[in-house]
């Protein structure tokens, strides 16, 4: 499931989202499993890494990666306001619009 990016969007606040996605997969959690599910029908038959659930988090926002999740948002933080309205616009329509022409 695509997310947006929350507005003025900080590493630390995603990577306690992981933390806790991850604490929460663990714990057997539906809808955490589910989750992690989404992103690998092979996903459970082993126990989560950190790097498993970063991956999935960045892939719900739009990076491929969580190192271009956390490049992105270090590009976001040096961003003016137009920029990051631009940002913030290509990551919750990034499916449903053609901003390649930038």
């Amino acid at each position: 499931m695509r997310q947006s990016l929350p507005p003025n969007p900080s590493l630390e606040a995603i990577e306690k989202k992981a933390s806790r996605l991850l604490r929460d997969v663990r714990r057997g959690n539906a809808a955490a499993v589910a989750r992690w599910h989404s992103l690998d029908s092979e996903a459970g038959t082993g126990h989560p890494r950190p790097a498993d659930i970063q991956y999935l988090i960045a892939r719900e926002y739009g990076f491929r990666s969580w190192q271009s999740l956390k490049d992105g948002l270090e590009k976001d933080n040096r961003s003016s306001p137009e920029d990051k309205a631009r940002i913030q616009l290509k990551t919750a329509y990034s499916d449903r619009v053609d901003l390649s022409h930038e």
